[in-house]
């Protein structure tokens, strides 16, 4: 067929043949070669060339506008130019090739003067661009003229001489000059193919601040060589990354046009113009997506280059004689097809894995900007879902209806850690859809050629497994659907446990929420060992209809027609099916990987469209007008009615009792409420601080600042008027110090006076202050008030402070209480503030919250280089300790199988399938070889080994690939189950160095790897692995002189995938550590988008944080992509040069060998090149996945909290008597302990005996060491020296599970899970309802528990719009964290807890700061009556409440000060007298009065 083509462009044989149309136009053969053709000898086509080019460059310098361009010479910016020794390189190349020209025009008129001039152009034109052109559009115009005629003189020239180089028999000579000047041209064309490309900063007018260096990526400035063929622009980093482990530093520079912020203002953009996000996407990425499509075309279409050189070599080698075309140019052929197969295909996968960091940076911004937009509330309770049939109802241990959870939050990071990876998967969608009708239409065009109307039928037997593929594919989408609920399930238990992790631990329920989050998991794997056994039927059929079409094909032709199988027909279809059935494994794949997108698309768009966003209210001063709000979506939720304006620049107070509505009034201000009726007006710009401290994880300057310019006089007197100066003088790193996750590394008091500083320096002109006086003890809480509150810090602004304080109530300008939701009275008088007459602060202005805002010209330099700075080292931290991953890492991995011999079996069966696959092209050769012989057998004989081949080829790889899935589930479960213990049971002190980010990742990414992506890269890895080895022995045992070639270019391929692997373990760490910061960072802003949605231009400024990290993001996953392609096109190199080599070799034995034999070993090294391609790729991709196992893996083997004691001789202490505690007597024997072995003493000697039935008030200022008392008795600390003992035994000696259950703490911030109220109290469901019932009776007399379903509820029996609602009972549903009760009604829900647990023990950690006096006074009643005779240890910060404790223990630098009865310390000039006078509630209506302390005094005589 190509010899026909070419045939028909020349004269056939010699000159004296009839020459064809083309030949006649391109001229005559002579002595020379080709005569120069007419056209172009006169004086027409280059002057022509030359006229257009002239004019088209003068046209272009006149039309250039000056906004095209910027100052090059601009301080800050590096522009990147041509290197000199290029240019001069350029232009004595282009020199010789005009001397060529000139000497061929005189000596033997092979060139025209035309063509010298045209040449001469070309330098003075390159002269031009180096010396005068001062614009890069210019010169990068110029330089394109130029080669465009050097490349058209080297087409006319290889015109000229193709009869010589392709025929076979041509008579005549061509010039020498001829040779020389095509020499030149290609030279020249090759020297501007690798010179490198300048570049310039482009004028942008996104907001492209914070750019980390001006440089550009190096993609940007390498040659059209580096960037399209060798990728060499990536040879550095391989070098550098082969000596040492690689940093964020070392990472690729991005280009500018991958910027963050650019990707998030096209994808906002896109989303205006659609709702779908299909569209959206695909719109955004539109030019991306076409030159993908571009590149997947020329693959498929150069793809069968390499068959049709098979074909006609075959040919050539079976009757040399009948050939006219030299054999070089089929041997070519083999080297050409795949190479430029490689280049098309590599630059289609250098596009989709900038597609896939590109959809990450879309998406993830996308939510996150939605995210930010919508409302905070949790949902209690799914609604009944249609749930397939078979999948039963999710029931508790006792048989009822368990109550789903349904965490936003969480769900919103399902969405960003599953769905958007499940889009991206599915971006070679778009190679099947280009590349598959083009190949499926030119490889059956090609088998008809071979075969006619037989490859009909093999179209048929294809076509005809499309509805079954259709079925199964179907069949997998419903399933994977619910995986994804399944999966979105587990998350968000595991989230909200970790994120509540200290609750768990204080309370020893470890092993009862890992046995939740395990039945979560169990029926997630059953649906996923279902969805993936689907997904191997597909597979099976997609590699298996292929292979069925040939033979039916063969045999038809054969048997029917009775056409004999030549070695060039069988083989080349042999190698056009096998290209054929790997698009239909792709097909088989991206099926897989398209359902999963579909539902993924489904799942954002559900959230993008259905999530209702926020309203802010009008902007106006702060007022309600009759207006009426519900809490939450939910139309049964808590309801409020607020009326009346706030007082403009004075203090306005909140009031009411625990659960009546304060919070929620502060938040309907806000617009976090859905108003009903009414209106409400509130400033654009307002600081808030909430009841919750919110901090991010940095430090504390950064927590206060919040994007605000530092002004260090007004920050330093922020710091002394929240009382902070003393807290950060005891850090060793002052304000710099990093507050931990969630404040971890703070004291309770110390976040509250953080977040109130973030408040005070704000320059927001109205304060919502929720309850920040709660935590802090009675001197500091004195400091705050009158450094705050009565001194100019804030004056001139509007507060709006929610508290119990009674010194606040009364100096209050306007009063508010509040109950059942409403306001039951309003006080206005003078106060504190109003009237005052200290000047208004000097430093207040508008606000101005560090972000870019102006349109720039040119990409600004980072900004902020020490946070980008603090991002890299922590993405570099995370990674540091990790050593390089042996190579035997997924032996490691096949070990979780079931041990090394199920892990060998499955290397087996791998190993078996590859040999029948095998077997099918070495019958063929036997096949086609024994048609020459005389002992062959009948044509049915050898087509039914043939099939029988065939069968066993699907039927062992349909065996091997369910045991693999088989063996990954167990391989899953067992790791799954080994994470889920080490995140809880791992000491609590490891999270305040890692955040929980990390270990989401591992259960949501990385355990996905192990369910679904890990075990399959792990087969194909290992099939093409045993494939390539079988191909090499096949060349090898036909050819042995192939064996020398073939280890020399094997072993430069195995140089360098050893440099690459070296290189791409550190990037493959990096890429993966660094979205740890993204998804940590995501769910701390979720937590605080109150806070951040409340300050003007604070969400915006928190976007450019999230695209900050995705930077991050960016470098490493986009260098870890490129990376790919480098080592790609080598293995592809050493594979098109085996195929070289190859051909070469079956020319030189010409018929030596049989041809069967021949054409068995060339189809085995075209497809050796495929083979080494997807052996590669996988390997590749196989390394990644591994990470995820090692994570895992790694994670799963974090050092537990010792859960069996042991004495020093390593014997088990004996068992405890039971019941233990009996008394509850507790003793600190000179204690000495901290919380890290490498840290400070935080108790020192301390010694402490409290008798049974004992209740004593631990009191103390912030950081003297109270809680750190509290959790010594729970074993959260290392005792140094010293004994804890309860009832006489060390609690070193008793197991910390047995400890914290025999033990209760309520601790400071309260912490219910999502579920019910049963569940809360009692997780085990060890004990009867009715002790349950008791426990909630108990703490009745406290009114905020009348509060039912609301997060801020009220008594039933109080009047009032909530008025309606049914009384708390055990089925009540609890939201996640709790977050449909208010604070207050969480504490009294831990209160009851305690009384559940009956424990002698029971420490409060300040358990009544959240309450107003009333329920603390009821609290305090509830602890006597439902406490009675045990011990209490009480952490307190209000002092009014420890009047009736026992004794009082005074607390100062972990050393006990003073203790002793209340009376007689309040009677002793000391600390505590001290305390009680600075305390505010002194002589304030509080509880030390004389008359209450001479009742005191009388009650202790009795």
């Amino acid at each position: 067929m190509a010899e026909l083509v070419l045939r028909s462009l020349y004269q056939d044989g010699d000159a004296s043949g009839i020459a064809s149309p083309l030949a006649l136009a391109l001229g005559k053969v002579n002595s020379v070669g080709i005569s120069i053709p007419t056209w172009a000898t006169s004086f027409v086509l280059w002057p022509i060339i030359l006229l257009l080019s002239i004019c088209i460059l003068a046209l272009r310098h006149l039309r250039r506008s000056k906004a095209e361009n910027i100052d090059e010479d601009q301080p800050g910016f590096v522009v990147t130019r041509v290197p000199i020794f290029y240019d001069i390189l350029q232009q004595v190349v282009r020199a010789a090739l005009l001397s060529v020209a000139i000497v061929g025009c005189v000596k033997d008129g092979s060139s025209t003067a035309s063509e010298a001039c045209a040449i001469g152009y070309t330098l003075a034109l390159d002269a031009f661009r180096i010396l005068v052109a001062r614009s890069r559009n210019s010169r990068s115009a110029v330089i394109h003229h130029v080669n465009l005629i050097v490349f058209i003189v080297g087409l006319i020239t290889f015109i000229q001489l193709s009869p010589n180089i392709l025929f076979i028999g041509t008579q005549t000579q061509a010039s020498i000059w001829l040779y020389l000047k095509l020499a030149a041209s290609i030279l020249s064309l090759f020297v501007a193919f690798i010179t490198p490309r300048e570049w310039t900063p482009p004028r942008l007018s996104f907001e492209l601040a914070h750019r980390e260096q001006a440089a550009p990526s190096p993609e940007q400035t390498c040659s059209y060589f580096s960037y399209f063929v060798s990728y060499g622009w990536l040879t550095d980093i391989i070098l550098k990354g082969s000596k040492r482990r690689l940093v964020i530093a070392d990472m690729l520079p991005i280009p500018e046009y991958d910027e963050p912020l650019v990707w998030r203002a096209r994808i906002l953009d896109a989303r205006k113009r659609f709702k779908s996000t299909l569209k959206t996407l695909a719109y955004t990425l539109r030019h991306n997506i076409a030159r993908m499509v571009f590149f997947a075309a020329l693959t498929a279409v150069v793809e069968f280059i390499a068959p049709l050189g098979l074909y006609r070599l075959l040919s050539y080698i079976q009757n040399p004689a009948a050939a006219t075309i030299r054999p070089w140019l089929w041997v070519s052929l083999l080297f050409l097809g795949p190479t430029l197969r490689s280049i098309a295909y590599q630059q289609y996968i250098f596009c989709s894995t900038r597609l896939v960091v590109r959809t990450r940076l879309c998406l993830i911004q996308e939510i996150y900007a939605k995210a930010a937009r919508i409302f905070d509330s949790e949902d209690v309770g799914q609604q009944n879902e249609k749930r397939p049939e078979g999948v039963p109802e999710p029931l508790d241990a006792a048989g009822k209806k368990k109550s789903e959870r349904n965490s936003k939050s969480e769900s919103i990071t399902n969405l960003m850690a599953y769905d958007v990876d499940a889009i991206w998967l599915s971006r070679d969608f778009i190679l099947v859809c280009t590349a598959s009708p083009i190949e499926v239409t030119i490889g059956v065009s090609f088998l008809y050629f071979l075969f006619g109307p037989c490859s009909f039928i093999a179209l048929a037997v294809m076509l005809l497994s499309f509805p079954i593929a259709t079925v199964l594919s179907r069949t997998m989408s419903g399933f994977q659907r619910e995986v994804m609920k399944k999966t979105d399930r587990r998350v968000s238990l595991i989230s909200e446990y970790l994120s509540s992790i200290r609750t768990i631990k204080y309370l020893g329920w470890e092993d009862i929420m890992a046995k939740n989050v395990n039945t979560e998991r169990r029926e997630e794997e059953r649906l996923t060992w279902r969805r993936n056994l689907t997904a191997v039927a597909v597979a099976v059929l997609g590699d298996s209809v292929p292979l069925f079409a040939l033979f039916s094909m063969f045999a038809v032709d054969t048997l029917v027609l009775g056409h004999p199988l030549t070695p060039s027909t069988a083989f080349t279809a042999l190698s056009i099916i096998e290209t054929l059935r790997l698009q239909f494994v792709w097909i088989a794949n991206v099926t897989r990987f398209v359902s999963q997108a579909r539902i993924a698309f489904g799942r954002i768009d559900k959230f993008m469209l259905g999530e209702e966003e926020i309203v802010r209210h009008p902007e106006g001063p702060p007022a309600f007008h009759n207006a009426t709000f519900r809490r939450a979506q939910q139309q049964d939720s808590f309801r409020m009615q607020f009326d009346g304006r706030f007082i403009e620049g004075g203090l306005n107070v909140i009031a009411g009792a625990s659960g009546s509505g304060k919070s929620s009034l502060l938040l309907s201000l806000l617009g976090e409420t859905v108003l009903e009726e009414g209106s409400a007006t509130c400033p654009r710009d307002v600081a808030y601080s909430s009841q919750v401290p919110w901090l991010i994880n940095d430090t504390v300057r950064a927590n206060i600042l919040l994007h605000e310019e530092l002004d260090q006089k007004r920050y330093d007197r922020v710091i002394d008027a929240c009382g902070l100066r003393p807290d950060l003088d005891g850090f060793e790193r002052k304000d710099l110090t990093n507050v931990g996750v969630n404040g971890a590394n703070l004291s309770g008091g110390q976040r509250q006076r953080v977040c109130l500083a973030r408040a005070v320096y704000s320059r927001s002109e109205l304060l919502l202050l929720d309850d920040v006086f709660s935590a802090l003890d009675s001197v500091t809480q004195k400091h705050v008030w009158e450094k705050c509150f009565h001194e100019d810090v804030l004056q001139g602004r509007t507060v709006i402070l929610v508290t119990q304080m009674q010194a606040a109530k009364d100096a209050a300008d306007l009063m508010m209480e509040l109950s059942n939701g409403q306001i039951v009275s309003t006080t206005r008088r003078g106060g504190v503030r109003q009237n005052s007459n200290a000047p208004i602060d000097a430093l207040r202005v508008q606000p101005r919250i560090k972000r870019p805002v102006e349109t720039i010209t040119a990409l600004n330099i980072n900004s902020k280089p020490s946070l980008a700075r603090g991002l890299e080292e922590k993405v570099d931290q995370e990674i540091a300790g990790q050593g390089r991953n042996s190579r035997l890492l997924f032996w490691h991995y096949m070990l979780f199988f079931g041990g090394t011999g199920r892990a060998m079996l499955a290397m087996l069966l791998c190993l078996l399938s590859q040999l029948a696959f095998f077997a099918v092209p070495l019958w063929l050769s036997v096949w086609v070889g024994a048609s020459s012989t005389e002992n062959a057998k009948t044509v049915g004989f050898y087509v039914g080994i043939y099939g029988a081949w065939l069968l066993s080829f699907s039927t062992i790889s349909a065996m091997s690939q369910a045991y693999l899935q088989w063996s990954a589930r167990k391989a899953a479960h067992a790791l799954h189950q080994k994470l889920v213990t080490a995140a809880l049971w791992v000491s609590v002190h490891w999270y305040d160095k890692n955040p929980p980010g990390r270990l989401i990742n591992r259960f949501s990414s990385d355990t996905y790897s192990l369910d679904t992506v890990l075990v399959e890269y792990l087969r194909i890895a290992i099939d093409n692995i045993f494939r390539f080895v079988l191909r090499l022995t096949a060349i090898g045992s036909i050819m042995p002189t192939f064996a020398l070639p073939a280890a020399l270019i094997c072993s430069v391929g195995l140089v360098c995938a050893e440099m690459y692997t070296r290189a791409q373990l550190s990037v493959k760490a990096l890429t993966s550590a660094s979205q740890s910061p993204v998804f940590s960072f995501f769910g701390e802003s979720m937590t605080g988008k109150a806070v951040i949605r409340a300050c003007a231009g604070m969400q915006d400024a928190f976007a450019d944080d999230l695209a900050r990290r995705l930077r991050v993001y960016a470098r490493a996953g986009e260098t870890q992509y490129n990376l790919n392609r480098w080592i790609c096109v080598r293995a592809d190199g050493c594979a098109a040069v085996i195929a070289l080599f190859t051909g070469v070799i079956a020319i030189s034995m010409g018929s030596d060998a049989p041809a069967g034999r021949l054409g068995f070993s060339l189809t085995s090294a075209i497809g050796l090149g495929q083979t080494i391609l997807t052996m590669v790729r996988n390997m590749n991709e196989l390394e990644a996945e591994l990470n995820s196992f090692h994570r895992v893996r790694e994670y799963a083997s974090l050092p537990l909290e010792t859960d069996t004691a042991e004495n020093e001789s390593g014997e088990v202490t004996p068992a405890l008597p039971e019941p233990w505690p009996s008394q509850g007597q507790v003793e600190f024997r000179g204690v000495t302990a901290k919380y890290a072995l490498d840290g400070p003493d935080i108790l020192q000697d301390l010694s402490l005996t409290i008798n049974p039935g004992e209740r004593v008030a631990v009191v103390g200022r912030t950081g003297s060491g109270k809680s750190t008392l509290a959790l010594s008795l729970l074993g959260f600390t290392n005792v140094t020296k010293g004994a804890v003992l309860v009832d006489g035994v060390d609690i070193s000696t008793i197991p910390l599970r047995v400890l914290r259950r025999r033990l209760t703490i309520i601790p400071q911030e309260p912490v219910l899970f999502g579920s019910d109220v049963r569940f809360n109290l009692d997780p085990s469901q060890t004990a009867p309802d009715e002790h349950l019932t008791e426990a909630i009776d108990a703490c009745s007399v406290v009114e905020s528990l009348g509060a039912p379903r609301a997060r801020e509820g009220a008594s039933p029996e109080e009047p009032g719009i909530n008025s309606s609602a049914v009384a708390l009972n055990l089925d009540t549903p609890v939201a996640p964290r709790g977050s449909n009760f208010s604070a207050g009604q969480r504490q009294v829900l831990s209160l009851a807890r305690a009384t559940v647990r009956r424990s002698k023990v029971v420490v409060l950690d300040e358990a009544t700061a959240s309450l107003d006096h009333v329920s603390d006074a009821a609290i305090q009643q509830v602890l006597r009556s439902a406490f009675r005779g045990k011990t209490i240890l009480a952490i307190v910060h209000r002092l009014s409440t420890v009047m009736d404790y026992d004794r009082i223990v005074v607390m100062d630098s972990g050393k006990v000060r003073e203790i002793g009865p209340p009376l007689v310390l309040y009677q002793k000039e000391g600390v505590f007298r001290s305390m009680v006078r600075q305390s505010i509630e002194h002589g304030k209506g509080g509880e030390w009065t004389p008359e209450k302390l001479e009742a005191l005094g009388s009650a202790g005589a009795q």
